[in-house]
C-alpha cells in the first residue's frame, strides 16, 4: 500500500486542525516581550520569550499577534495599572493558538492581558534587587560620598533633546553660575535602555566631574522599568562621585532612587539641588568676606584712634612712647592682612583650580580694608618725631622735660637738653635772640 503524500496546504491544514482540537479554547501564557512592532494599521506583533534564570539565554519563543480590534481594550487595561506594552516587560497574556497555513506560522492570537501579573512581577523583581544590593552593602555606598561644595562640573545621563534634558539644563543656565555639563547621550526607554544607562554611567565615571545627574521625564511603570534593574542600580551605587536622580516619579521610587546619593521627583528638581548648593557656597563666601572686611574696618578704626592719641603724645612730648605705638600699629596691620590672606587661601585650596575664579571675588574686601589701613598708617608716620629729627630738626626741652616752644619759655643761664636724631646734648643759655618772624614749626629749631 502506498504511503500517504500530503501537499503543503494539506499538511498545514492537518496541523492547524490538530492544534485546534488539542487546545480548543483560549490559554494564558507568560513571558517577556521582545521585538515589539506596531503598525499604522493598528496591529502589533511581538514575541514572548522564556529565558534561562536571570540570564539572557532564550529557552523558547512564541510569536504573538495583537490585532487592532483587541488592542484598544488591552491598552486600556494596561493604562489602568500605569503600564503599557513595552520591550523587556514580563506579561501574562490570553489568546488562542493559531497555525497560519499560508506560511506555516504558529502564533498566539492575543485577546487580553493580566496587568496584576506584570505589576506583581515588577514588585517582586524590585524586592529581589534591593535584597541583593543590601547583601552586598551597596544601598548607601553612593549616599555616603560627600557632595562637593562647588559642583560646577556635572555629568548628565539622559537622551539629548528630550524634555528631561531641556528642563535640567535650563534650570542650571537660569541660575547664572558657570556650569559645565558633560552629556552621556543615551535612550532611557525601550528595549536595552538599562544597558545603555549603565554604559553612560561608566563613561562619566572615567572623567573629572563633580557629580552625575541621571534624569528622564515621567512615564508608565513599564517605561521606568529600566531604573529598577539590578545592572543600573549597581552602576549607580558604584559611581566614584555622588549621583542625583530625577526620574519623574510622582509617588513611587525606583531602585536607582534608593541607591543614589540624592533622589529628586523631577529633572528640574534635580537641577535645583545643585543650584541651591552653589547658592549656599556663595552665601558662605559672602559671609567670610564680610567678616574679613568688618575685622579690617575695626582695625582701621583702632588705628585712627591710635593716630589721634599719638598726635596728642607728640604735642606733650613723648617720642619714645610714640615709636612704640607705631610699632604696635604695624604689628596689628600685619595681623589684619594675615587673617584676610589666610581665609582666602584656605577657601582657595579647598575648592580647586576650577572654582578659584569664584573665590577671587572675596579678596576685594580685604584689599580695600588694607588700603584704608595703609592710609592711616602713612598719616601716622608723617607725624612721627623720629622722621622730623632725621630731616635735621631738633627738639629742645628744659630740665623738667617740657618742650620749649619759643624764646619766651627760656631764661638766661637755664640748662636745656636738645634732642637730635642720633642722641642729645646738654647746654646752658648765655643769651636770647628774638626773631621778627615765627618759626615754621613750633617747638623746633635748627
Amino acid at each position: 500500500m502506498d504511503e500517504q503524500t500530503f501537499s503543503v496546504t494539506e499538511l498545514n491544514t492537518v496541523i492547524r486542525d490538530a492544534l485546534r482540537e488539542a487546545i480548543p479554547g483560549e490559554v494564558w501564557v507568560k513571558g517577556e516581550i521582545q521585538g515589539l512592532r506596531t503598525y499604522d494599521s493598528g496591529h502589533a506583533y511581538f514575541q514572548l520569550v522564556e529565558k534561562a534564570g536571570k540570564g539572557e539565554r532564550v529557552l523558547s519563543r512564541l510569536d504573538v499577534a495583537l490585532f487592532r480590534t483587541e488592542r484598544a481594550a488591552v491598552n486600556a487595561a494596561l493604562r489602568g495599572a500605569g503600564l503599557k506594552l513595552e520591550q523587556d516587560v514580563q506579561v501574562r497574556v490570553r489568546g488562542r493558538i493559531d497555525y497560519y497555513t499560508v506560511n506555516g506560522k504558529l502564533q498566539l492570537i492575543m485577546s487580553g492581558i493580566d496587568p496584576v501579573f506584570t505589576v506583581g512581577g515588577m514588585a517582586a523583581n524590585r524586592a529581589r534587587v534591593l535584597e541583593a544590593l543590601a547583601a552586598d552593602g551597596l544601598m548607601r555606598a553612593n549616599g555616603g560620598l560627600p557632595l562637593p561644595t562647588v559642583p560646577l562640573r556635572v555629568g548628565l545621563v539622559t537622551s539629548a533633546g528630550s524634555a528631561a534634558y531641556h528642563d535640567f539644563v535650563h534650570e542650571l543656565e537660569a541660575s547664572g553660575f558657570a556650569w559645565e555639563v558633560v552629556l552621556a547621550d543615551v535612550r532611557v526607554q525601550g528595549g536595552g535602555a538599562d544597558k545603555r544607562v549603565v554604559w553612560g554611567l561608566r563613561q562619566l565615571a572615567q572623567l573629572d566631574i563633580d557629580v552625575v545627574a541621571l534624569v528622564r521625564g515621567g512615564g508608565s511603570r513599564s517605561d521606568l522599568a529600566p531604573f529598577d534593574t539590578e545592572g543600573v542600580a549597581r552602576a549607580v551605587a558604584q559611581m566614584p562621585v555622588p549621583v542625583l536622580t530625577g526620574i519623574g516619579h510622582e509617588v513611587d521610587r525606583s531602585v536607582a532612587d534608593e541607591v543614589a546619593h540624592t533622589a529628586c521627583k523631577t529633572p528640574t528638581a534635580c537641577a535645583q539641588v545643585l543650584v541651591e548648593r552653589m547658592c549656599e557656597f556663595v552665601d558662605r563666601l559672602d559671609a567670610v568676606s564680610r567678616g574679613i572686611a568688618a575685622h579690617a574696618r575695626s582695625r582701621s578704626a583702632l588705628a585712627r584712634r591710635e593716630l589721634i592719641e599719638c598726635t596728642r603724645r607728640l604735642r606733650r612730648g613723648a617720642p619714645g612712647a610714640l615709636v612704640r605705638e607705631l610699632t604696635d600699629v604695624e604689628r596689628r596691620r600685619g595681623r589684619v592682612e594675615e587673617l584676610g590672606t589666610r581665609a582666602v587661601r584656605e577657601a582657595d585650596a579647598s575648592l580647586g583650580a576650577r572654582q578659584r575664579a569664584v573665590v577671587a571675588a572675596g579678596t576685594r574686601h580685604t584689599r580695600d580694608a588694607a588700603r584704608r589701613l595703609d592710609g592711616s598708617e602713612a598719616q601716622l608716620r608723617a607725624l612721627d618725631p623720629a622722621r622730623v629729627l632725621e630731616r635735621g630738626y631738633t627738639i629742645t626741652r628744659d630740665v623738667d622735660g617740657r618742650v620749649l616752644k619759643g624764646v619766651d619759655d627760656i631764661t638766661v643761664d637755664a640748662r636745656i637738653y636738645t634732642h637730635f636724631a642720633d642722641g642729645g646734648a646738654m647746654s646752658r643759655v648765655e643769651g636770647l635772640v628774638h626773631d621778627e618772624a615765627d618759626p615754621d614749626e613750633e617747638g623746633e629749631s635748627e
